[in-house]
């Protein structure tokens, strides 16, 4: 969710021959296995999947998990009740439990699909502030909507709802303003940034977008000096236009600036942080005197700030005090708690003189409880002297403790009111501790389930000889491995259906040659190989280079080189594009791809617009003479735009290939992506793919029709979309992502059924993704129903079965053959 302004700005704190795998190893994945792994000896074996559909096997939100274990994204609201930490997570809602378990219960991280009137684990939201109303379901501000989930079945606000599911209870989804007076489900509402349950069970919300607080009755009746029908929408405070104005008068004639995190009073009181004004206020819900001043019911009132973000005022009047808060609450003595965000502090406001959070505390004046005013992360005791980094919500639990969604750090802490064990740690008053998030925003769960980790735009995808399944963890640098069977595999003992980390910290740079690969660090590597000696060949793109991680002690690619340690092999040199020179001393630019062909040559696809080799051994290659360790270009002139076909490769143009693999008949595939087509090198003379071809010269064989998608006609009549990647399956027929597209598509090789549909040789076909490209969905469904976005790979297990890297969504998906 994005806020507007000011606000916007404040808390801003709050993506074969399968590729690479040589002809020994392709052999051997034809008794190995598929990349989910066998079941355990003795174990029940589930029916397999019906062909065609579409499932996660690695990444997705994370968890279930310990919560400490869990990245938080944009850690930017909190919410307890009932024993349950909630967490608005930007794309998802998060619950963490008593034993310090994190799950998701709403959000799949990623865009539309809406999801209405399903799975809330299925559908997109885009929140910064969650509550819990008295039914026990978790209410959602999400952008234009107010949504529930519910939490057990039944009828609430008015819908019939079922157990789990997500439904909108205000807003139609179009921004604006209008409504007031009808039906929650027909206003318009513009940028929700905060939600809360009022003591009648009103939906009270913080219309950003449109300077107002807005009410959605529960009943009928009077709530904030206003007449109001059940299910109909209000506005209690908000003129509409920005600025500040009208304290002591009606909140409706009234001027708020960006109003965020909400929350009611145990005496009906709407209390919410008018964020541009840097000031809290008060909606009075009836005439009393609350926060030490006298109001009248449906008036408006500043109980802390002076309209100024610079810190200042503690330990006297909040009214007089600097503040810059996005997020408010009210603990259990009636102490207004604040999120001071770029101050760094988490501050309270006392509501009678007494001794609060181990302060001797005067009624009306603000007091820090929580940070030292320096950005960082430090959990200390006490909690005065530990660090935050822009705090921007708060809430307060059962026990009294503090709760805080400290944005920056990507973490949520706790101030231990009092001495004990909460959130399954042990904590001293005063105290600040963390009970959930790491402080990185992905690559978690090594050495646990895959489908319980987090990628981070995950490019290159590769089958080993042992069913694993390589994957180049692109956002966050490292090279990781869904292991498919039991055993040790690149030195670490995997356990099948779990992840782990063989090389990269997830630290971004070029770091560690000669050294374990364990503790090296990568920049964005998008492309994997395996060579003849096991060895793991790594693209790491942004470093502009080629690396190996050693499989066992020995001498490779010219240099000695130890098991498990990592070395470079290509690139990182300043010695040009030009032939026949040292491949360490070559200048690749982005080295995009990689594969290894039958005579054990590495093949890069490069930013330079070529395709070149590194000879393995001395000999003719791709028709020209090479000598072992140099480097040749086999492909590309270093031009830009479309041409060459039919002639020596390597006076084509080829713009950005983004990957390379070798055909079983030692042929180059190339996704030529910035063409737009899948172009072949032939490495003999022959017909492949339906076309005559002389060794060396250079055809297209899918792309650059203008007929559309072109399903189950001529490839080469179809139109592509900066296909990322091109590999060749046990069958031969060509596997596309076409990630401009959002599709995964198949050429025939020949005339059969293949991936569930009758094909016919030449003709091109979808086999995953239905081409929207924005969001996610579609598990346990038909692939091609489903939401892809942008896939970066896609590869062909021996078992049929179509492997993905949903790069947009964070997830390895597979299709079943």
């Amino acid at each position: 969710m994005e806020d507007a302004g000011v606000g916007a700005n404040r808390i801003a704190g709050m993506g074969w021959l399968m590729r690479g795998v040589p002809a020994v190893a392709v052999m051997a994945l034809a008794v190995a296995g598929t990349a989910g792994g066998g079941a355990s000896a003795g174990a029940a074996v589930a029916a397999p999947p019906v062909p065609g559909t579409i499932s996660t096997v690695a990444g997705g939100v994370g968890g279930p998990a310990r919560a400490t274990n869990v990245p938080i994204t944009n850690a930017c609201g909190v919410y307890v009740a009932n024993g349950l930490l909630y967490i608005a997570d930007n794309t998802t809602v998060r619950q963490v439990d008593s034993t310090d378990r994190l799950t998701t219960p709403a959000g799949t991280g990623a865009g539309a699909p809406l999801g209405d009137g399903g799975p809330a684990t299925s559908a997109s939201v885009g929140t910064c502030s969650t509550a819990v109303d008295g039914s026990g379901n978790p209410v959602i501000a999400d952008a234009y909507r107010i949504r529930v989930v519910a939490a057990h079945s039944g009828t609430f606000y008015g819908q019939v709802m079922t157990a789990k599911d997500i439904y909108t209870v205000a807003g139609n989804g179009t921004p604006g303003f209008s409504g007031d007076g009808g039906p929650a489900t027909a206003a318009q509402l513009n940028n929700t940034a905060g939600v809360a349950v009022d003591g009648s069970g009103n939906l009270v919300i913080a219309d950003l977008g449109n300077n107002a607080i807005r009410v959605v009755a529960k009943t009928t009746g009077t709530f904030y000096g206003q007449a109001m029908t059940a299910g109909d929408i209000y506005t209690v405070a908000g003129s509409g236009t920005p600025g500040f104005f009208g304290d002591g008068g009606p909140g409706t004639a009234a001027q708020l600036n960006e109003p965020m995190r909400i929350t009611a009073d145990a005496s009906g009181n709407v209390v919410f942080a008018d964020l541009g004004n840097n000031r809290v206020r008060v909606v009075a819900g009836s005439t009393g005197t609350f926060y030490g001043q006298a109001m009248t019911a449906g008036d408006i009132y500043t109980v802390a700030g002076n309209g100024s973000t610079t810190f200042s005022g503690d330990k006297g009047p909040a009214t007089s005090a600097g503040i810059d808060t996005a997020g408010v609450a009210v603990d259990g003595s009636g102490n207004l708690v604040l999120a001071d965000g770029l101050n760094q502090r988490v501050r309270v406001v006392a509501e009678s003189t007494a001794t609060f959070y181990g302060q001797a505390m005067t009624a009306g004046d603000i007091y820090t409880v929580a940070g030292n005013g320096t950005a960082g992360f430090k959990d200390t005791r006490p909690a005065l002297k530990g660090e935050l980094n822009n705090p921007t919500a708060v809430a307060v639990d059962g026990s009294g403790n503090l709760v805080i969604a400290d944005t920056g750090n990507h973490r949520i802490r706790v101030v231990a009111s009092t001495s004990g064990t909460f959130y399954n740690q042990p904590m001293a008053a005063g105290s600040i501790y963390t009970v959930a998030g790491h402080g990185n925003t992905g690559s978690v769960g090594d050495g646990a389930s895959a489908t319980a980790a987090e990628l981070a735009s995950p490019d290159g995808l590769l089958l080993d000889a042992s069913g694993n399944t390589l994957i180049a963890d692109t956002a966050n640098s490292r090279i990781r491995v869904l292991a498919g069977t039991t055993g040790t595999f690149y030195g670490q003992s995997m356990t099948a259906g779990d992840i782990y980390t063989i090389a990269g910290t997830g630290a971004v740079g070029h770091f560690g040659d000669g050294g374990p690969a364990s503790i090296a660090t990568l920049d964005k590597p998008q492309g994997i190989a395996i060579d003849p000696s096991g060895n793991v060949l790594i693209a790491d793109t942004h470093s502009n280079r080629v690396r190996v991680v050693a499989e066992s002690t020995g001498t490779f690619y010219g240099q000695p080189m130890n098991a498990g340690f990592i070395y470079t092999v290509a690139g990182g040199g300043t010695g040009g594009t030009g032939n026949g020179i040292p491949a360490t001393t070559a200048t690749l630019g982005f080295a995009n791809g990689v594969t290894v062909d039958p005579q054990g040559n590495l093949v890069i696809a490069t930013s330079k617009q070529r395709v070149r080799v590194v000879a393995a051994t001395t000999g003719t290659f791709y028709g020209q003479p090479m000598t072992a360790g140099d480097i040749y270009t086999v492909a590309g002139s270093g031009g830009t735009g479309f041409s060459g076909d039919g002639g020596k490769a390597t006076k084509a143009h080829v713009v950005n290939p983004e990957s390379v693999s070798v055909d079983s008949a030692g042929n180059l595939v190339i996704a030529d992506t910035g063409n737009s087509r899948i172009r072949v090198v032939a490495g003999t003379t022959g017909t492949f793919y339906g076309q005559p071809m002389t060794a060396g010269d250079i055809y297209t064989v899918a792309g650059g029709g203008t007929s559309g998608l072109g399903d189950g006609g001529p490839a080469t009549s179809a139109e592509l979309t900066g296909p990322w990647d091109a590999t060749v399956d046990s069958s031969g027929n060509l596997v596309i992502a076409d990630t401009g597209d959002a599709l995964v598509l198949v050429v025939a090789d020949s005339t059969g059924t293949f991936y569930g549909q009758a094909m016919t040789a030449g003709d091109i076909y979808t086999v995953a993704g239905d081409g929207t490209g924005t969001g996610f969905s579609g598990d346990g469904g038909p692939a091609t129903s489903a939401i892809i976005g942008a896939p970066e790979a896609a590869i062909a297990d021996a078992a049929g079965d179509v492997l993905i890297s949903d790069t947009g969504n964070d997830r390895i998906r597979e299709v079943a053959g």
